[in-house]
């Protein structure tokens, strides 16, 4: 199998796989008892908070961990939207975002979306204008999970500072693919994902700014500062910890990713597809195109059977029938492109090799279209 859905979950290191396996049978006990049993559990899972935050030069106790991105996301929206007048964000985002901001709307918050269409996208100007008062929560992306596009969050962190709005990021695509730098220094709160970044899946993390606490959304115990409550996963913490502490590796590798993913869009160009979201920066791991002859859905599960795995968009819409929602918004004139797409997402883990078979696959299967 050649395997290139990496923005859906990027396989495990070993470290991790052998880390994890270590505190499942040696540290078993609940972190939140005293004794020695909960103590060898709480601090495996302390060390693992302390990687989260050195990787991204926070406080320890400002790192909630989730049981995923979807998680994360949905404590970072709902939870810093207590007290918001309402929330500005756009139509790309991903569904656990999306989906935590329509909630919010049904029960009256104000919502306001800025157009994402790929010929007028939003740009700091819009975003300023679009904020009517202080007190706003703005929600936003750093990387598109279909297609990988990179958004200005510097700027917009210190617009939101500027208009007296907090600022939440969902960061579950860019970390590990793009440099920190000061990038996610600005946002009031912003999330992780371990499954995209060779950690261990339902693994995640809420990153808080200074003085920034969230509302409970899971509540029923102390545990996380009595922000999240739950006994805590301490072998996923532990995965995410040390996927955390190898993000200068994963880093290193894009590069050589990103040359692998333009050899691979340029076949899918030369076999008739159209790329999506190429009008601006993106990441070196993904490739989207649409395909006029197939379907998303049909051509995945083509590609399935020969071999390849990949996928339409984003993992948590798989199966339900649905054309993708951000190549809607992206291209409206061109609703074709929307029910057509195809994501290949390559990780540090892809090779050379890989990509030449999973040419060889594409051409072959492609081709059964034009067959009479």
């Amino acid at each position: 199998m050649i395997y290139l859905d990496h923005h859906a979950a990027s396989p495990p290191n070993e470290e991790v796989l052998d880390a994890m396996d270590r505190a499942a049978r040696e540290a078993w006990g609940n972190p939140s008892s005293t004794h020695a049993v909960g103590r060898r559990a709480h601090a495996l899972l302390e060390r693992g908070r302390d990687q989260v935050a050195a990787a991204f030069g926070a406080r320890a106790r400002d790192v909630i961990f989730t049981s995923g991105g979807t998680e994360a996301c949905n404590l970072g929206v709902l939870g810093l939207a207590s007290e918001a007048r309402g929330i500005l964000t756009n139509a790309i985002e991903h569904p656990a975002v999306s989906a935590a901001v329509e909630r919010l709307e049904v029960r009256g918050l104000p919502v306001v979306r800025l157009s994402a269409r790929a010929d007028l996208a939003p740009d700091l100007t819009a975003m300023q204008r679009a904020l009517p008062e202080p007190g706003w929560l703005v929600v936003w992306q750093w990387v598109n999970h279909e297609t990988g596009a990179v958004q200005a969050i510097e700027g917009y962190a210190a617009a939101c500072r500027a208009a007296g709005a907090r600022l939440f990021v969902d960061a579950t695509q860019g970390v590990g693919k793009l440099p920190l730098g000061a990038t996610l220094s600005g946002a009031h709160a912003f999330a992780i994902a371990g499954s995209k970044l060779s950690g261990p899946a339902a693994s995640g993390a809420l990153v808080l700014g200074n003085g920034v606490e969230p509302t409970p959304q899971l509540v029923g115990g102390g545990q996380e500062s009595g922000r999240r409550g739950g006994s805590p996963n301490v072998s996923s913490a532990v995965g995410l910890g040390l996927a955390c502490a190898a993000l200068a590796a994963r880093l290193e590798a894009m590069p050589r990713v990103e040359l692998l993913r333009d050899r691979l869009e340029a076949h899918l160009v030369s076999l008739g597809g159209v790329v999506n979201g190429a009008e601006g920066p993106r990441v070196s791991t993904v490739v989207n195109v649409s395909l006029p002859s197939w379907r998303s859905d049909h051509l995945v599960a083509a590609l399935d059977v020969e071999g390849l795995a990949c996928s339409s968009g984003a993992a948590c819409s798989s199966g339900l029938g649905q054309s993708s929602p951000v190549l809607g918004a992206l291209y409206p004139d061109d609703g074709w492109r929307a029910s057509h797409a195809l994501r290949l997402s390559l990780g540090p883990t892809t090779t050379e090799a890989e990509v030449e078979q999973a040419m060889v696959i594409l051409s072959k299967v492609v081709a059964r279209a034009s067959r009479p």
